[in-house]
Protein backbone atom coordinates (compact mmCIF):
# COMPACT_ATOMS: atom_id res chain seq x y z
CA UNK A 1 0.00 0.00 0.00
CA UNK A 2 1.28 3.42 -0.86
CA UNK A 3 2.45 5.64 2.02
CA UNK A 4 0.91 9.02 2.51
CA UNK A 5 2.95 12.11 1.69
CA UNK A 6 3.84 14.46 4.50
CA UNK A 7 1.68 17.58 4.26
CA UNK A 8 3.39 20.91 3.83
CA UNK A 9 0.81 23.33 5.05
CA UNK A 10 -2.84 22.36 5.04
CA UNK A 11 -5.18 24.68 3.19
CA UNK A 12 -7.36 26.98 5.24
CA UNK A 13 -10.68 25.30 5.97
CA UNK A 14 -13.72 26.47 4.10
CA UNK A 15 -15.89 27.21 7.10
CA UNK A 16 -19.62 27.54 7.12
CA UNK A 17 -19.26 31.29 7.69
CA UNK A 18 -16.93 31.86 4.75
CA UNK A 19 -17.98 34.40 2.11
CA UNK A 20 -17.60 31.61 -0.45
CA UNK A 21 -20.85 30.18 0.90
CA UNK A 22 -23.77 32.11 -0.62
CA UNK A 23 -25.92 31.29 2.35
CA UNK A 24 -23.46 33.22 4.59
CA UNK A 25 -23.24 36.36 2.49
CA UNK A 26 -21.11 38.99 4.25
CA UNK A 27 -21.73 41.87 1.86
CA UNK A 28 -23.17 45.05 3.48
CA UNK A 29 -26.89 45.30 2.90
CA UNK A 30 -29.73 47.65 3.82
CA UNK A 31 -31.25 46.76 7.14
CA UNK A 32 -34.82 45.51 7.10
CA UNK A 33 -37.42 47.86 8.61
CA UNK A 34 -38.87 46.49 11.84
CA UNK A 35 -42.17 47.51 13.49
CA UNK A 36 -41.78 49.84 16.51
CA UNK A 37 -41.22 48.06 19.80
CA UNK A 38 -43.29 48.83 22.94
CA UNK A 39 -41.21 50.26 25.77
CA UNK A 40 -42.62 49.15 29.11
CA UNK A 41 -42.05 52.27 31.20
CA UNK A 42 -44.14 53.19 34.25
CA UNK A 43 -45.31 56.76 33.42
CA UNK A 44 -46.89 59.07 36.01
CA UNK A 45 -50.66 58.67 36.36
CA UNK A 46 -53.14 61.47 36.92
CA UNK A 47 -54.25 59.57 39.94
CA UNK A 48 -50.74 59.37 41.32
CA UNK A 49 -47.90 56.92 41.18
CA UNK A 50 -49.78 54.28 43.11
CA UNK A 51 -52.04 53.52 40.12
CA UNK A 52 -49.16 52.95 37.76
CA UNK A 53 -47.35 50.78 40.26
CA UNK A 54 -50.36 48.56 40.74
CA UNK A 55 -49.69 46.89 37.38
CA UNK A 56 -49.51 43.26 38.36
CA UNK A 57 -47.29 40.54 36.82
CA UNK A 58 -50.12 39.37 34.56
CA UNK A 59 -50.32 42.81 32.92
CA UNK A 60 -46.57 42.93 32.41
CA UNK A 61 -46.60 39.45 30.81
CA UNK A 62 -49.40 40.52 28.46
CA UNK A 63 -47.48 43.59 27.30
CA UNK A 64 -44.28 41.53 26.91
CA UNK A 65 -46.06 38.95 24.76
CA UNK A 66 -47.52 41.67 22.56
CA UNK A 67 -44.13 43.30 22.15
CA UNK A 68 -42.52 40.00 21.19
CA UNK A 69 -45.25 39.28 18.66
CA UNK A 70 -44.78 42.64 16.97
CA UNK A 71 -41.06 41.99 16.46
CA UNK A 72 -41.60 38.61 14.73
CA UNK A 73 -41.34 38.55 10.91
CA UNK A 74 -44.47 37.78 8.98
CA UNK A 75 -44.87 34.07 8.21
CA UNK A 76 -43.33 33.08 4.85
CA UNK A 77 -41.35 36.27 4.28
CA UNK A 78 -37.96 34.69 5.03
CA UNK A 79 -38.85 31.53 3.11
CA UNK A 80 -39.92 33.57 0.10
CA UNK A 81 -36.72 35.58 0.26
CA UNK A 82 -34.57 32.45 0.53
CA UNK A 83 -36.39 30.82 -2.38
CA UNK A 84 -35.95 33.93 -4.46
CA UNK A 85 -32.22 34.07 -3.70
CA UNK A 86 -31.81 30.36 -4.47
CA UNK A 87 -33.61 30.79 -7.77
CA UNK A 88 -31.38 33.73 -8.71
CA UNK A 89 -28.26 31.80 -7.79
CA UNK A 90 -29.36 28.78 -9.84
CA UNK A 91 -30.20 31.01 -12.82
CA UNK A 92 -26.76 32.60 -12.60
CA UNK A 93 -25.14 29.16 -12.42
CA UNK A 94 -27.10 27.93 -15.43
CA UNK A 95 -26.07 31.03 -17.37
CA UNK A 96 -22.45 30.23 -16.55
CA UNK A 97 -22.94 26.62 -17.65
CA UNK A 98 -24.31 27.82 -20.99
CA UNK A 99 -21.39 30.21 -21.35
CA UNK A 100 -18.94 27.37 -20.70
CA UNK A 101 -20.16 25.20 -23.59
CA UNK A 102 -17.01 24.32 -25.49
CA UNK A 103 -14.75 25.85 -22.83
CA UNK A 104 -12.14 23.26 -21.82
CA UNK A 105 -9.88 25.58 -19.83
CA UNK A 106 -10.73 23.71 -16.61
CA UNK A 107 -11.87 20.19 -17.44
CA UNK A 108 -12.40 17.12 -15.27
CA UNK A 109 -13.33 13.53 -16.12
CA UNK A 110 -15.62 11.30 -14.04
CA UNK A 111 -16.32 7.62 -14.54
CA UNK A 112 -14.90 4.13 -14.31
CA UNK A 113 -12.08 2.09 -15.85
CA UNK A 114 -13.02 3.08 -19.40
CA UNK A 115 -12.34 6.76 -18.64
CA UNK A 116 -9.34 5.92 -16.45
CA UNK A 117 -7.47 4.39 -19.40
CA UNK A 118 -7.50 0.89 -17.89
CA UNK A 119 -6.08 -1.68 -20.33
CA UNK A 120 -5.18 -5.39 -20.16
CA UNK A 121 -6.36 -5.64 -16.56
CA UNK A 122 -4.35 -2.72 -15.18
CA UNK A 123 -3.82 0.97 -14.58
CA UNK A 124 -0.31 1.38 -15.95
CA UNK A 125 1.35 4.65 -16.93
CA UNK A 126 2.56 3.43 -20.33
CA UNK A 127 -0.99 2.51 -21.37
CA UNK A 128 -3.01 5.09 -19.40
CA UNK A 129 -1.68 7.81 -21.69
CA UNK A 130 -3.43 6.07 -24.62
CA UNK A 131 -6.88 6.25 -22.98
CA UNK A 132 -9.60 8.23 -24.74
CA UNK A 133 -9.49 11.09 -22.20
CA UNK A 134 -5.82 12.11 -22.68
CA UNK A 135 -6.07 11.50 -26.43
CA UNK A 136 -9.11 13.80 -26.65
CA UNK A 137 -7.41 16.41 -24.47
CA UNK A 138 -4.38 16.43 -26.76
CA UNK A 139 -6.57 16.89 -29.83
CA UNK A 140 -8.55 19.72 -28.18
CA UNK A 141 -5.44 21.38 -26.76
CA UNK A 142 -6.30 21.36 -23.05
CA UNK A 143 -4.49 19.99 -20.03
CA UNK A 144 -5.28 16.72 -18.28
CA UNK A 145 -3.60 15.28 -15.19
CA UNK A 146 -3.84 11.50 -14.76
CA UNK A 147 -3.00 9.36 -11.71
CA UNK A 148 -0.22 7.55 -13.56
CA UNK A 149 0.79 4.23 -11.97
CA UNK A 150 4.27 2.74 -12.22
CA UNK A 151 5.13 -0.75 -13.48
CA UNK A 152 3.80 -3.42 -13.12
CA UNK A 153 0.58 -1.43 -12.70
CA UNK A 154 -2.41 -1.79 -10.40
CA UNK A 155 -3.36 -4.60 -10.56
CA UNK A 156 -0.35 -6.19 -12.29
CA UNK A 157 -0.74 -5.89 -16.06
CA UNK A 158 -1.56 -8.91 -18.23
CA UNK A 159 1.06 -9.97 -20.78
CA UNK A 160 0.65 -12.00 -23.97
CA UNK A 161 3.23 -14.80 -24.11
CA UNK A 162 1.86 -16.73 -27.07
CA UNK A 163 -1.05 -16.60 -29.49
CA UNK A 164 -1.37 -20.38 -29.26
CA UNK A 165 -3.90 -21.76 -29.70
CA UNK A 166 -4.80 -21.56 -26.96
CA UNK A 167 -3.38 -18.09 -26.19
CA UNK A 168 -1.01 -17.93 -23.23
CA UNK A 169 -1.48 -14.86 -21.06
CA UNK A 170 0.39 -14.25 -17.82
CA UNK A 171 0.45 -11.56 -15.14
CA UNK A 172 3.51 -9.35 -14.89
CA UNK A 173 5.60 -10.04 -11.76
CA UNK A 174 6.46 -7.57 -9.04
CA UNK A 175 4.65 -5.03 -6.90
CA UNK A 176 3.73 -1.52 -7.95
CA UNK A 177 5.04 1.45 -5.99
CA UNK A 178 1.80 3.29 -6.75
CA UNK A 179 1.45 6.76 -8.22
CA UNK A 180 4.32 8.26 -10.19
CA UNK A 181 3.55 11.54 -8.42
CA UNK A 182 1.61 11.45 -5.16
CA UNK A 183 1.62 15.24 -4.79
CA UNK A 184 -0.39 15.90 -7.95
CA UNK A 185 -4.11 16.68 -7.88
CA UNK A 186 -5.49 14.76 -10.83
CA UNK A 187 -8.23 15.94 -13.20
CA UNK A 188 -9.00 12.45 -14.54
CA UNK A 189 -10.91 11.30 -11.46
CA UNK A 190 -12.34 8.09 -12.97
CA UNK A 191 -11.84 5.00 -10.80
CA UNK A 192 -11.68 1.47 -12.25
CA UNK A 193 -14.52 -0.66 -10.93
CA UNK A 194 -16.68 2.32 -9.97
CA UNK A 195 -20.43 1.91 -10.04
CA UNK A 196 -22.80 4.83 -10.57
CA UNK A 197 -23.32 5.20 -6.83
CA UNK A 198 -19.57 5.38 -6.20
CA UNK A 199 -19.14 8.62 -8.15
CA UNK A 200 -21.09 10.54 -5.51
CA UNK A 201 -20.56 8.51 -2.39
CA UNK A 202 -17.31 6.50 -2.31
CA UNK A 203 -14.26 8.19 -0.81
CA UNK A 204 -10.65 6.96 -0.53
CA UNK A 205 -9.57 5.15 2.63
CA UNK A 206 -6.31 5.64 4.50
CA UNK A 207 -5.88 1.87 4.87
CA UNK A 208 -7.53 0.31 1.81
CA UNK A 209 -8.01 -3.37 1.13
CA UNK A 210 -6.25 -4.73 -1.98
CA UNK A 211 -8.15 -4.41 -5.22
CA UNK A 212 -11.00 -1.94 -5.64
CA UNK A 213 -10.32 0.08 -2.47
CA UNK A 214 -6.64 0.38 -3.33
CA UNK A 215 -7.48 1.70 -6.80
CA UNK A 216 -9.87 4.20 -5.26
CA UNK A 217 -7.11 5.46 -2.99
CA UNK A 218 -4.54 5.68 -5.79
CA UNK A 219 -6.85 7.81 -7.93
CA UNK A 220 -8.69 9.95 -5.36
CA UNK A 221 -6.57 9.78 -2.23
CA UNK A 222 -3.64 12.00 -3.09
CA UNK A 223 -2.69 14.58 -2.10
CA UNK A 224 -5.92 15.00 -0.09
CA UNK A 225 -5.45 12.22 2.46
CA UNK A 226 -2.22 13.89 3.54
CA UNK A 227 -4.34 16.85 4.68
CA UNK A 228 -7.10 14.72 6.19
CA UNK A 229 -9.37 15.22 3.16
CA UNK A 230 -11.21 12.31 1.54
CA UNK A 231 -13.51 13.25 -1.33
CA UNK A 232 -15.57 11.31 -3.82
CA UNK A 233 -15.25 11.84 -7.57
CA UNK A 234 -18.21 14.22 -7.62
CA UNK A 235 -17.05 16.25 -4.62
CA UNK A 236 -13.57 16.57 -6.09
CA UNK A 237 -15.07 17.78 -9.36
CA UNK A 238 -17.32 20.34 -7.66
CA UNK A 239 -14.40 21.63 -5.61
CA UNK A 240 -12.52 22.29 -8.85
CA UNK A 241 -15.41 24.42 -10.22
CA UNK A 242 -14.65 23.25 -13.77
CA UNK A 243 -15.82 24.64 -17.08
CA UNK A 244 -16.44 21.16 -18.57
CA UNK A 245 -17.16 17.78 -17.00
CA UNK A 246 -16.92 14.58 -19.04
CA UNK A 247 -19.10 11.90 -17.42
CA UNK A 248 -19.18 8.27 -18.57
CA UNK A 249 -20.54 6.03 -15.84
CA UNK A 250 -22.90 3.06 -15.45
CA UNK A 251 -20.90 0.53 -17.41
CA UNK A 252 -20.12 -1.62 -14.37
CA UNK A 253 -23.75 -1.48 -13.22
CA UNK A 254 -24.43 -3.52 -16.36
CA UNK A 255 -21.13 -5.37 -16.82
CA UNK A 256 -21.56 -7.19 -13.52
CA UNK A 257 -23.95 -9.56 -15.33
CA UNK A 258 -21.05 -10.71 -17.54
CA UNK A 259 -18.92 -11.41 -14.47
CA UNK A 260 -21.56 -13.26 -12.46
CA UNK A 261 -23.54 -14.82 -15.31
CA UNK A 262 -26.69 -13.44 -13.73
CA UNK A 263 -28.76 -10.45 -14.94
CA UNK A 264 -30.21 -10.15 -11.44
CA UNK A 265 -26.85 -8.83 -10.22
CA UNK A 266 -27.24 -5.67 -12.34
CA UNK A 267 -28.28 -2.44 -10.65
CA UNK A 268 -32.07 -2.20 -10.84
CA UNK A 269 -33.54 0.35 -13.23
CA UNK A 270 -35.31 2.09 -10.33
CA UNK A 271 -32.08 2.42 -8.35
CA UNK A 272 -30.13 3.48 -11.44
CA UNK A 273 -32.73 6.16 -12.17
CA UNK A 274 -32.65 7.68 -8.69
CA UNK A 275 -28.84 7.54 -8.45
CA UNK A 276 -28.27 9.06 -11.89
CA UNK A 277 -30.77 11.83 -11.24
CA UNK A 278 -29.12 12.59 -7.89
CA UNK A 279 -25.69 12.75 -9.53
CA UNK A 280 -26.81 15.08 -12.31
CA UNK A 281 -28.62 17.30 -9.79
CA UNK A 282 -25.48 17.47 -7.66
CA UNK A 283 -23.29 18.46 -10.59
CA UNK A 284 -25.69 20.93 -12.21
CA UNK A 285 -26.56 22.78 -9.01
CA UNK A 286 -23.03 23.06 -7.63
CA UNK A 287 -20.67 23.40 -10.60
CA UNK A 288 -20.56 25.88 -13.52
CA UNK A 289 -19.55 23.16 -15.98
CA UNK A 290 -21.14 22.07 -19.23
CA UNK A 291 -21.63 18.29 -19.12
CA UNK A 292 -20.55 15.90 -21.87
CA UNK A 293 -22.10 12.50 -21.12
CA UNK A 294 -21.45 9.05 -22.59
CA UNK A 295 -24.00 6.25 -22.48
CA UNK A 296 -23.50 2.50 -21.99
CA UNK A 297 -22.48 -0.01 -24.68
CA UNK A 298 -24.01 -3.46 -25.12
CA UNK A 299 -21.97 -5.35 -22.53
CA UNK A 300 -23.01 -8.74 -23.91
CA UNK A 301 -20.89 -8.29 -27.04
CA UNK A 302 -17.46 -7.81 -25.51
CA UNK A 303 -14.96 -10.68 -26.03
CA UNK A 304 -14.94 -11.37 -22.29
CA UNK A 305 -17.95 -13.49 -23.26
CA UNK A 306 -17.44 -16.23 -25.85
CA UNK A 307 -20.36 -17.43 -28.01
CA UNK A 308 -21.31 -20.99 -27.09
CA UNK A 309 -21.11 -22.07 -30.73
CA UNK A 310 -17.45 -21.03 -30.82
CA UNK A 311 -16.75 -22.80 -27.53
CA UNK A 312 -18.37 -26.02 -28.76
CA UNK A 313 -16.41 -25.89 -32.02
CA UNK A 314 -13.09 -25.28 -30.28
CA UNK A 315 -13.59 -28.03 -27.70
CA UNK A 316 -14.76 -30.44 -30.39
CA UNK A 317 -11.59 -29.78 -32.39
CA UNK A 318 -9.47 -30.41 -29.28
CA UNK A 319 -11.26 -33.56 -28.07
CA UNK A 320 -12.77 -35.11 -31.17
CA UNK A 321 -16.17 -35.23 -29.48
CA UNK A 322 -19.20 -34.18 -31.58
CA UNK A 323 -20.60 -30.74 -30.77
CA UNK A 324 -24.02 -32.27 -30.12
CA UNK A 325 -22.55 -34.45 -27.36
CA UNK A 326 -20.60 -31.56 -25.90
CA UNK A 327 -23.70 -29.38 -25.94
CA UNK A 328 -25.56 -31.93 -23.84
CA UNK A 329 -22.68 -32.51 -21.40
CA UNK A 330 -21.81 -28.83 -20.94
CA UNK A 331 -25.41 -27.59 -21.01
CA UNK A 332 -24.81 -24.83 -23.56
CA UNK A 333 -26.36 -24.17 -26.96
CA UNK A 334 -25.75 -21.64 -29.74
CA UNK A 335 -27.00 -18.25 -28.58
CA UNK A 336 -25.60 -18.69 -25.07
CA UNK A 337 -22.48 -16.77 -23.97
CA UNK A 338 -19.76 -18.36 -21.81
CA UNK A 339 -17.61 -16.27 -19.47
CA UNK A 340 -14.14 -17.25 -18.13
CA UNK A 341 -15.72 -18.95 -15.11
CA UNK A 342 -17.53 -21.25 -17.54
CA UNK A 343 -14.53 -21.94 -19.76
CA UNK A 344 -12.50 -22.87 -16.67
CA UNK A 345 -15.10 -25.49 -15.76
CA UNK A 346 -15.05 -27.23 -19.16
CA UNK A 347 -11.86 -29.32 -18.68
CA UNK A 348 -13.00 -30.21 -15.16
CA UNK A 349 -16.32 -31.51 -16.48
CA UNK A 350 -14.74 -33.43 -19.37
CA UNK A 351 -12.20 -35.12 -17.08
CA UNK A 352 -14.79 -36.07 -14.47
CA UNK A 353 -13.55 -33.69 -11.78
CA UNK A 354 -16.78 -31.69 -11.85
CA UNK A 355 -20.30 -32.71 -12.71
CA UNK A 356 -21.86 -30.98 -15.70
CA UNK A 357 -23.40 -28.79 -16.88
CA UNK A 358 -21.44 -25.53 -16.62
CA UNK A 359 -22.65 -23.64 -13.55
CA UNK A 360 -25.10 -20.76 -13.88
CA UNK A 361 -22.36 -18.30 -12.93
CA UNK A 362 -20.39 -19.36 -16.00
CA UNK A 363 -23.05 -18.78 -18.66
CA UNK A 364 -25.48 -16.15 -19.86
CA UNK A 365 -28.25 -18.05 -21.60
CA UNK A 366 -29.75 -16.63 -24.79
CA UNK A 367 -32.78 -15.48 -22.79
CA UNK A 368 -30.56 -13.83 -20.18
CA UNK A 369 -28.66 -12.02 -22.94
CA UNK A 370 -31.93 -10.45 -24.06
CA UNK A 371 -32.66 -9.42 -20.46
CA UNK A 372 -29.26 -7.73 -20.08
CA UNK A 373 -29.62 -5.89 -23.38
CA UNK A 374 -33.07 -4.64 -22.42
CA UNK A 375 -31.78 -3.35 -19.09
CA UNK A 376 -28.87 -1.56 -20.78
CA UNK A 377 -31.41 0.07 -23.09
CA UNK A 378 -33.41 1.17 -20.04
CA UNK A 379 -30.26 2.61 -18.42
CA UNK A 380 -29.56 4.55 -21.60
CA UNK A 381 -33.08 5.98 -21.62
CA UNK A 382 -32.42 7.31 -18.12
CA UNK A 383 -29.10 8.81 -19.22
CA UNK A 384 -30.69 10.44 -22.28
CA UNK A 385 -33.48 11.99 -20.22
CA UNK A 386 -31.09 13.36 -17.61
CA UNK A 387 -28.70 14.67 -20.26
CA UNK A 388 -31.56 16.50 -21.96
CA UNK A 389 -32.75 18.01 -18.67
CA UNK A 390 -29.20 19.20 -17.91
CA UNK A 391 -28.69 20.65 -21.40
CA UNK A 392 -25.73 18.29 -21.68
CA UNK A 393 -24.03 16.95 -24.80
CA UNK A 394 -24.92 13.24 -25.11
CA UNK A 395 -22.40 10.93 -26.81
CA UNK A 396 -23.87 7.68 -28.16
CA UNK A 397 -21.17 5.18 -27.23
CA UNK A 398 -23.73 2.38 -27.52
CA UNK A 399 -24.17 3.07 -31.24
CA UNK A 400 -20.39 3.28 -31.72
CA UNK A 401 -19.76 -0.14 -30.23
CA UNK A 402 -22.69 -1.69 -32.07
CA UNK A 403 -21.12 -0.50 -35.31
CA UNK A 404 -17.72 -1.82 -34.26
CA UNK A 405 -19.22 -5.16 -33.20
CA UNK A 406 -20.95 -5.50 -36.57
CA UNK A 407 -18.49 -3.99 -39.05
CA UNK A 408 -15.19 -3.77 -37.23
CA UNK A 409 -12.74 -0.87 -37.61
CA UNK A 410 -10.83 -0.53 -40.87
CA UNK A 411 -7.47 1.29 -40.82
CA UNK A 412 -5.11 1.40 -43.78
CA UNK A 413 -6.84 -1.53 -45.46
CA UNK A 414 -6.94 -3.82 -42.42
CA UNK A 415 -10.20 -4.42 -40.54
CA UNK A 416 -9.91 -5.06 -36.81
CA UNK A 417 -12.75 -6.89 -35.08
CA UNK A 418 -14.30 -7.09 -31.63
CA UNK A 419 -13.33 -10.76 -31.21
CA UNK A 420 -10.66 -11.70 -28.70
CA UNK A 421 -7.31 -10.33 -29.98
CA UNK A 422 -9.18 -8.89 -32.94
CA UNK A 423 -7.65 -5.43 -32.47
CA UNK A 424 -10.37 -3.42 -30.72
CA UNK A 425 -10.18 -4.95 -27.22
CA UNK A 426 -7.03 -5.66 -25.21
CA UNK A 427 -6.07 -8.76 -23.23
CA UNK A 428 -8.80 -8.58 -20.56
CA UNK A 429 -11.57 -8.78 -23.16
CA UNK A 430 -13.35 -5.71 -21.77
CA UNK A 431 -11.13 -2.66 -22.19
CA UNK A 432 -10.10 -1.21 -25.53
CA UNK A 433 -6.68 -1.26 -27.14
CA UNK A 434 -4.93 1.99 -28.07
CA UNK A 435 -6.86 1.86 -31.36
CA UNK A 436 -10.15 1.20 -29.56
CA UNK A 437 -9.65 4.15 -27.22
CA UNK A 438 -8.73 6.42 -30.15
CA UNK A 439 -11.99 5.45 -31.86
CA UNK A 440 -13.89 6.31 -28.66
CA UNK A 441 -12.09 9.69 -28.49
CA UNK A 442 -13.12 10.43 -32.08
CA UNK A 443 -16.74 9.67 -31.24
CA UNK A 444 -16.68 12.22 -28.41
CA UNK A 445 -14.95 14.70 -30.71
CA UNK A 446 -17.34 14.22 -33.63
CA UNK A 447 -20.38 14.52 -31.38
CA UNK A 448 -19.14 17.75 -29.81
CA UNK A 449 -18.20 19.22 -33.18
CA UNK A 450 -21.74 18.58 -34.38
CA UNK A 451 -23.71 19.38 -31.21
CA UNK A 452 -21.84 22.36 -29.74
CA UNK A 453 -19.84 23.58 -32.76
CA UNK A 454 -16.38 22.80 -31.48
CA UNK A 455 -13.69 22.40 -34.13
CA UNK A 456 -11.52 19.63 -32.72
CA UNK A 457 -9.60 17.54 -35.30
CA UNK A 458 -10.08 13.77 -35.23
CA UNK A 459 -7.32 11.50 -33.99
CA UNK A 460 -5.42 10.07 -36.99
CA UNK A 461 -5.93 6.32 -36.57
CA UNK A 462 -3.11 5.18 -38.88
CA UNK A 463 -0.24 6.24 -36.58
CA UNK A 464 -2.09 4.83 -33.55
CA UNK A 465 -2.56 1.43 -35.23
CA UNK A 466 1.07 1.36 -36.39
CA UNK A 467 2.32 1.48 -32.79
CA UNK A 468 -0.45 -0.46 -31.01
CA UNK A 469 1.03 -3.78 -29.83
CA UNK A 470 -2.40 -5.45 -30.00
CA UNK A 471 -3.34 -4.36 -33.51
CA UNK A 472 -3.34 -7.75 -35.32
CA UNK A 473 -0.75 -6.95 -38.01
CA UNK A 474 1.64 -5.99 -35.22
CA UNK A 475 0.79 -9.15 -33.26
CA UNK A 476 1.72 -11.27 -36.27
CA UNK A 477 5.16 -9.70 -36.25
CA UNK A 478 5.63 -10.64 -32.58
CA UNK A 479 4.09 -14.07 -32.33
CA UNK A 480 3.21 -16.63 -34.98
CA UNK A 481 -0.37 -15.94 -36.10
CA UNK A 482 -3.13 -18.53 -36.05
CA UNK A 483 -6.14 -18.63 -38.35
CA UNK A 484 -8.28 -20.35 -35.73
CA UNK A 485 -10.67 -18.33 -33.54
CA UNK A 486 -9.34 -17.57 -30.10
CA UNK A 487 -11.16 -17.95 -26.78
CA UNK A 488 -10.04 -15.76 -23.91
CA UNK A 489 -8.16 -17.89 -21.35
CA UNK A 490 -9.95 -18.52 -18.06
CA UNK A 491 -7.09 -17.11 -15.96
CA UNK A 492 -7.68 -13.68 -17.49
CA UNK A 493 -11.18 -13.62 -16.06
CA UNK A 494 -9.88 -14.47 -12.61
CA UNK A 495 -7.53 -11.49 -12.81
CA UNK A 496 -10.18 -8.97 -13.80
CA UNK A 497 -13.27 -10.11 -11.86
CA UNK A 498 -12.25 -8.71 -8.45
CA UNK A 499 -12.05 -5.20 -9.93
CA UNK A 500 -15.04 -5.14 -12.24
CA UNK A 501 -18.39 -5.92 -10.71
CA UNK A 502 -17.51 -8.14 -7.76
CA UNK A 503 -17.11 -5.90 -4.72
Amino acid sequence: MATLPEPNSPPAPNTSCSPSHPECDTKPRLQKAHPPRLHLEFAASPRGPSVAMKMNSRSVALYASLAAALTLPLPGCNNDSASSNAAKQLAALQAQQAKNIGNFSNTVFLGDSLTAGFQSGSLLDTTQVHGWAPVLAAQAGFNIIQPLIGYPGAPNVLQLESLGPPPVITTAPGTTKGRDNFATQVTDLAVPGALLNDVMNTVPLVNPAPGQQQLNQLVLGFPGLGYGQANSQATSAINAQPTTIFLWIGNNDALVADITGMPSSMTSVATFTSEYQALITELTTKAPAHLVIGNIPDVTRVPYLTPAALVLGEVSAQTGLPTAVLSQVLGIVPGDLVNPTGTAEIPLILTGHQQGPISDSGVLSAAEVVTVQAQVAAFNQVIAAQAKAANATLVDINALFNQAFTNGVTIDGYTGTSSFLGGIFALDGIHPTNVGYAVVANTFIDTMNTAISTKIPDVPLGPVAATDPYWPPNLAAQVAPSARPRIMPANVGKAIAPILGKK
